[in-house]
Protein backbone atom coordinates (compact mmCIF):
# COMPACT_ATOMS: atom_id res chain seq x y z
CA UNK A 1 0.00 0.00 0.00
CA UNK A 2 1.34 3.52 -0.85
CA UNK A 3 0.36 7.00 1.41
CA UNK A 4 0.85 10.40 -0.45
CA UNK A 5 -0.18 13.72 1.68
CA UNK A 6 -1.13 16.85 -0.40
CA UNK A 7 -0.27 19.63 2.22
CA UNK A 8 -2.05 23.11 1.05
CA UNK A 9 -4.80 20.43 -0.69
CA UNK A 10 -8.00 22.88 -0.13
CA UNK A 11 -5.98 25.45 -2.53
CA UNK A 12 -6.27 25.00 -6.08
CA UNK A 13 -3.14 23.70 -7.22
CA UNK A 14 -3.37 21.52 -4.29
CA UNK A 15 -6.89 20.13 -5.13
CA UNK A 16 -5.48 19.47 -8.93
CA UNK A 17 -2.38 17.82 -7.61
CA UNK A 18 -5.32 15.48 -5.28
CA UNK A 19 -7.43 14.45 -8.13
CA UNK A 20 -4.47 13.68 -10.03
CA UNK A 21 -2.84 11.91 -7.89
CA UNK A 22 -6.19 10.13 -6.97
CA UNK A 23 -6.24 8.18 -10.49
CA UNK A 24 -2.96 7.03 -10.40
CA UNK A 25 -3.50 5.40 -6.34
CA UNK A 26 -6.68 4.10 -7.81
CA UNK A 27 -4.92 2.17 -10.86
CA UNK A 28 -2.52 0.21 -8.21
CA UNK A 29 -4.86 -0.60 -5.79
CA UNK A 30 -8.37 -2.68 -4.86
CA UNK A 31 -10.34 -3.82 -2.62
CA UNK A 32 -8.36 -5.17 -0.31
CA UNK A 33 -5.00 -3.12 -1.09
CA UNK A 34 -6.51 0.48 -0.66
CA UNK A 35 -4.20 3.18 -1.35
CA UNK A 36 -4.55 6.53 0.90
CA UNK A 37 -4.44 10.08 0.09
CA UNK A 38 -4.28 12.93 2.54
CA UNK A 39 -5.47 16.06 2.43
CA UNK A 40 -4.00 18.55 4.62
CA UNK A 41 -4.44 22.22 5.08
CA UNK A 42 -5.11 24.76 7.39
CA UNK A 43 -8.77 24.59 10.01
CA UNK A 44 -10.69 26.93 7.61
CA UNK A 45 -10.40 24.85 4.43
CA UNK A 46 -11.28 21.46 6.16
CA UNK A 47 -15.06 21.64 5.32
CA UNK A 48 -14.29 22.97 2.14
CA UNK A 49 -11.07 19.93 1.81
CA UNK A 50 -14.14 17.00 2.87
CA UNK A 51 -16.16 18.08 -0.05
CA UNK A 52 -13.31 17.74 -2.25
CA UNK A 53 -12.72 14.52 -0.99
CA UNK A 54 -16.14 13.20 -1.82
CA UNK A 55 -16.36 14.76 -5.24
CA UNK A 56 -12.44 13.64 -6.42
CA UNK A 57 -13.73 10.50 -5.36
CA UNK A 58 -17.00 10.56 -7.83
CA UNK A 59 -14.72 11.51 -10.53
CA UNK A 60 -11.93 9.00 -10.16
CA UNK A 61 -14.40 6.08 -8.80
CA UNK A 62 -11.82 3.99 -8.19
CA UNK A 63 -10.67 2.55 -4.61
CA UNK A 64 -8.21 4.84 -3.32
CA UNK A 65 -8.97 6.39 0.13
CA UNK A 66 -8.93 10.03 0.13
CA UNK A 67 -9.54 11.82 3.98
CA UNK A 68 -9.27 15.80 5.02
CA UNK A 69 -7.67 17.25 7.89
CA UNK A 70 -6.18 19.85 9.06
CA UNK A 71 -3.72 18.05 11.71
CA UNK A 72 -0.50 17.77 9.92
CA UNK A 73 0.77 14.89 12.19
CA UNK A 74 -2.07 13.25 9.49
CA UNK A 75 0.97 12.82 7.08
CA UNK A 76 2.65 10.20 9.60
CA UNK A 77 4.06 7.34 7.43
CA UNK A 78 3.60 8.58 3.64
CA UNK A 79 5.66 7.74 1.10
CA UNK A 80 5.02 11.00 -0.51
CA UNK A 81 4.44 14.43 0.96
CA UNK A 82 3.52 17.21 -1.80
CA UNK A 83 4.00 20.65 -0.78
CA UNK A 84 1.57 23.13 -2.26
CA UNK A 85 0.91 25.69 0.41
CA UNK A 86 1.96 29.17 0.64
CA UNK A 87 0.62 33.01 -0.26
CA UNK A 88 0.27 34.02 -4.04
CA UNK A 89 1.94 37.66 -4.60
CA UNK A 90 -0.34 40.37 -3.72
CA UNK A 91 -0.77 43.79 -4.90
CA UNK A 92 2.37 46.22 -3.69
CA UNK A 93 4.13 43.14 -2.39
CA UNK A 94 7.77 42.92 -3.91
CA UNK A 95 9.42 39.60 -5.30
CA UNK A 96 11.54 39.56 -1.69
CA UNK A 97 8.67 40.11 0.61
CA UNK A 98 6.76 37.01 -1.20
CA UNK A 99 10.18 35.25 -0.73
CA UNK A 100 10.75 35.62 2.92
CA UNK A 101 6.51 34.95 3.70
CA UNK A 102 6.73 31.86 2.39
CA UNK A 103 10.28 31.09 3.52
CA UNK A 104 8.64 30.86 6.83
CA UNK A 105 5.42 29.10 5.45
CA UNK A 106 7.65 26.22 4.13
CA UNK A 107 9.65 26.01 7.25
CA UNK A 108 6.99 25.66 9.86
CA UNK A 109 5.44 22.75 6.61
CA UNK A 110 9.15 21.21 6.69
CA UNK A 111 9.85 21.24 10.51
CA UNK A 112 6.51 18.82 10.77
CA UNK A 113 7.39 16.75 7.67
CA UNK A 114 10.70 15.99 9.52
CA UNK A 115 8.97 15.74 12.71
CA UNK A 116 5.58 13.18 11.71
CA UNK A 117 7.27 11.56 7.85
CA UNK A 118 10.82 11.50 8.45
CA UNK A 119 11.50 9.06 5.39
CA UNK A 120 9.10 10.27 3.15
CA UNK A 121 9.94 11.91 -0.42
CA UNK A 122 8.62 15.52 -0.67
CA UNK A 123 7.37 17.57 -4.30
CA UNK A 124 8.10 20.96 -3.14
CA UNK A 125 5.33 22.93 -5.55
CA UNK A 126 4.79 26.23 -3.79
CA UNK A 127 6.11 29.30 -5.54
CA UNK A 128 9.33 30.79 -5.70
CA UNK A 129 9.99 27.11 -6.45
CA UNK A 130 13.57 26.70 -6.17
CA UNK A 131 13.87 28.83 -3.26
CA UNK A 132 11.14 26.77 -1.21
CA UNK A 133 12.72 23.62 -2.50
CA UNK A 134 15.82 25.09 -1.13
CA UNK A 135 14.58 26.22 2.23
CA UNK A 136 12.73 22.62 2.70
CA UNK A 137 15.70 20.95 1.95
CA UNK A 138 17.59 22.88 4.77
CA UNK A 139 15.21 22.58 7.04
CA UNK A 140 14.68 18.82 6.91
CA UNK A 141 18.43 18.39 6.96
CA UNK A 142 19.21 20.17 10.20
CA UNK A 143 16.23 18.38 11.82
CA UNK A 144 16.64 14.53 10.61
CA UNK A 145 19.78 14.76 8.34
CA UNK A 146 17.49 14.40 5.28
CA UNK A 147 19.46 14.14 2.10
CA UNK A 148 18.87 16.41 -0.76
CA UNK A 149 17.95 13.06 -3.38
CA UNK A 150 14.98 13.22 -1.23
CA UNK A 151 13.38 16.68 -2.39
CA UNK A 152 12.59 17.61 -5.82
CA UNK A 153 10.99 20.48 -6.97
CA UNK A 154 8.13 20.15 -9.28
CA UNK A 155 8.87 23.09 -11.97
CA UNK A 156 10.54 21.95 -14.72
CA UNK A 157 7.95 19.80 -15.30
CA UNK A 158 5.40 21.91 -15.59
CA UNK A 159 7.44 23.99 -17.91
CA UNK A 160 8.03 21.14 -20.11
CA UNK A 161 5.07 20.01 -20.89
CA UNK A 162 4.25 23.54 -21.96
CA UNK A 163 6.94 23.78 -24.03
CA UNK A 164 6.29 20.54 -25.74
CA UNK A 165 2.78 21.81 -26.46
CA UNK A 166 4.11 24.88 -27.82
CA UNK A 167 6.70 23.16 -30.43
CA UNK A 168 3.55 21.06 -31.75
CA UNK A 169 1.38 24.11 -32.57
CA UNK A 170 4.00 26.39 -34.33
CA UNK A 171 5.33 23.11 -36.25
CA UNK A 172 1.77 21.82 -36.64
CA UNK A 173 2.72 18.46 -35.89
CA UNK A 174 1.02 16.01 -33.20
CA UNK A 175 2.67 16.26 -29.70
CA UNK A 176 3.69 13.06 -29.96
CA UNK A 177 5.40 14.21 -33.13
CA UNK A 178 7.81 16.20 -30.53
CA UNK A 179 10.28 14.83 -28.49
CA UNK A 180 13.36 16.59 -26.30
CA UNK A 181 11.55 19.36 -25.35
CA UNK A 182 13.00 20.02 -22.17
CA UNK A 183 13.08 23.21 -19.49
CA UNK A 184 16.20 23.99 -17.03
CA UNK A 185 17.02 26.76 -14.58
CA UNK A 186 14.59 28.73 -12.88
CA UNK A 187 10.50 27.81 -12.92
CA UNK A 188 10.21 31.28 -13.79
CA UNK A 189 11.57 34.10 -15.94
CA UNK A 190 14.90 32.70 -15.89
CA UNK A 191 14.06 29.47 -17.45
CA UNK A 192 16.19 27.54 -19.90
CA UNK A 193 14.37 25.96 -22.66
CA UNK A 194 16.84 24.14 -24.16
CA UNK A 195 16.32 24.13 -28.21
CA UNK A 196 19.52 21.83 -28.95
CA UNK A 197 17.74 18.38 -27.82
CA UNK A 198 14.45 19.41 -29.48
CA UNK A 199 13.45 16.68 -32.34
CA UNK A 200 10.75 16.58 -34.84
CA UNK A 201 9.51 13.06 -35.82
CA UNK A 202 13.36 12.16 -34.23
CA UNK A 203 14.88 14.86 -36.55
CA UNK A 204 16.87 18.08 -35.84
CA UNK A 205 15.34 21.37 -36.21
CA UNK A 206 16.26 22.35 -39.93
CA UNK A 207 17.91 26.12 -39.86
CA UNK A 208 15.47 27.66 -41.51
CA UNK A 209 12.43 26.54 -39.11
CA UNK A 210 14.55 28.02 -35.92
CA UNK A 211 12.61 31.03 -35.74
CA UNK A 212 9.29 28.73 -35.29
CA UNK A 213 11.04 26.82 -32.25
CA UNK A 214 12.44 30.34 -30.60
CA UNK A 215 8.65 31.58 -30.75
CA UNK A 216 8.10 28.28 -29.03
CA UNK A 217 10.30 29.57 -26.48
CA UNK A 218 9.11 32.88 -25.87
CA UNK A 219 5.57 31.60 -25.15
CA UNK A 220 6.67 28.86 -22.70
CA UNK A 221 8.51 31.51 -20.71
CA UNK A 222 5.63 33.51 -20.98
CA UNK A 223 2.71 30.93 -20.03
CA UNK A 224 2.80 31.46 -16.69
CA UNK A 225 1.70 35.37 -17.30
CA UNK A 226 -0.60 34.67 -20.08
CA UNK A 227 -2.85 32.46 -17.99
CA UNK A 228 -2.91 34.99 -14.86
CA UNK A 229 -3.63 37.83 -17.79
CA UNK A 230 -6.41 36.29 -18.68
CA UNK A 231 -8.00 36.12 -15.13
CA UNK A 232 -7.20 32.65 -14.39
CA UNK A 233 -4.64 30.53 -12.24
CA UNK A 234 -2.80 27.00 -13.58
CA UNK A 235 -3.83 24.02 -11.36
CA UNK A 236 -4.68 21.65 -13.91
CA UNK A 237 -1.35 21.30 -15.33
CA UNK A 238 0.78 21.38 -12.28
CA UNK A 239 -1.69 18.58 -10.86
CA UNK A 240 -0.67 16.23 -14.45
CA UNK A 241 3.47 17.50 -13.77
CA UNK A 242 3.19 16.19 -10.07
CA UNK A 243 1.29 13.25 -10.76
CA UNK A 244 3.92 12.11 -12.79
CA UNK A 245 6.51 12.81 -10.43
CA UNK A 246 4.31 10.87 -8.07
CA UNK A 247 4.35 7.43 -10.30
CA UNK A 248 7.72 7.76 -11.42
CA UNK A 249 8.83 7.28 -7.97
CA UNK A 250 6.11 4.42 -7.03
CA UNK A 251 6.65 3.00 -9.91
CA UNK A 252 10.51 3.30 -9.78
CA UNK A 253 9.99 4.21 -13.15
CA UNK A 254 14.01 5.79 -13.37
CA UNK A 255 12.17 8.46 -16.50
CA UNK A 256 14.34 11.62 -16.94
CA UNK A 257 12.31 14.56 -15.48
CA UNK A 258 13.54 17.89 -15.37
CA UNK A 259 13.31 18.79 -11.06
CA UNK A 260 14.26 21.29 -8.99
CA UNK A 261 17.49 19.41 -7.27
CA UNK A 262 21.08 20.67 -5.68
CA UNK A 263 23.42 20.51 -8.58
CA UNK A 264 26.21 18.82 -7.12
CA UNK A 265 28.98 20.14 -9.29
CA UNK A 266 26.75 18.75 -12.48
CA UNK A 267 26.11 21.63 -15.16
CA UNK A 268 29.51 23.54 -13.34
CA UNK A 269 27.03 24.80 -10.84
CA UNK A 270 28.86 24.05 -7.56
CA UNK A 271 26.44 26.58 -4.92
CA UNK A 272 23.95 24.91 -2.68
CA UNK A 273 20.76 25.71 -4.08
CA UNK A 274 18.07 24.31 -6.30
CA UNK A 275 17.99 24.86 -9.86
CA UNK A 276 16.13 22.92 -12.77
CA UNK A 277 18.14 20.12 -13.79
CA UNK A 278 17.09 16.38 -15.59
CA UNK A 279 17.30 13.89 -13.28
CA UNK A 280 16.32 9.86 -13.34
CA UNK A 281 13.94 10.05 -10.81
CA UNK A 282 12.81 6.88 -8.96
CA UNK A 283 12.27 4.65 -5.93
CA UNK A 284 15.12 6.45 -4.14
CA UNK A 285 13.96 10.49 -5.33
CA UNK A 286 16.78 11.64 -7.26
CA UNK A 287 18.70 8.42 -8.58
CA UNK A 288 21.16 10.28 -10.98
CA UNK A 289 21.54 13.77 -12.56
CA UNK A 290 21.32 13.39 -16.04
CA UNK A 291 24.31 15.26 -18.25
CA UNK A 292 22.70 16.70 -21.64
CA UNK A 293 24.89 16.97 -24.76
CA UNK A 294 23.92 20.59 -24.74
CA UNK A 295 25.59 24.09 -26.66
CA UNK A 296 27.68 26.49 -24.73
CA UNK A 297 25.08 29.07 -25.05
CA UNK A 298 22.59 26.83 -23.04
CA UNK A 299 25.31 25.93 -20.37
CA UNK A 300 25.93 29.62 -19.75
CA UNK A 301 22.28 30.50 -19.30
CA UNK A 302 22.19 27.35 -16.49
CA UNK A 303 24.80 28.97 -14.88
CA UNK A 304 23.79 32.81 -15.08
CA UNK A 305 20.38 31.01 -13.58
CA UNK A 306 22.22 29.87 -10.89
CA UNK A 307 23.94 32.85 -10.06
CA UNK A 308 20.11 34.84 -9.63
CA UNK A 309 18.99 31.89 -7.59
CA UNK A 310 22.08 32.47 -5.40
CA UNK A 311 21.39 35.80 -5.52
CA UNK A 312 17.64 35.28 -3.99
CA UNK A 313 18.57 33.07 -1.27
CA UNK A 314 20.05 36.42 0.44
CA UNK A 315 16.47 37.82 0.75
CA UNK A 316 15.24 34.86 2.92
CA UNK A 317 14.88 36.22 6.65
CA UNK A 318 13.86 32.79 8.66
Amino acid sequence: MSKISVIGAGGRVGSGCVRNIAEILGKKGNENTKNTLAMIDIPQALNLMKGMAMDIKDAVLNDVEIFASDNRADIAKSDIVVITAGKPRGPGMTREQLLSENAVIIKGIAEDIAKFSPDSKVIVVSNPLDVMSYVTYTTMHKISSKVGREIVGMGGVLDSMRYRKFIAEAFNCGIKDVSGAIVLGIHGEGMVPIESTVRLKRLKIKEEDKEKLREAVKKTISAGKTIADFGASAYFAPGAAVARMVNAILEDTKEILPCSVIPNGKYEIDDELFIGLPVRLGKNGIEEIVELKISWEEKSKIKTAAECLTNNLTHIFI
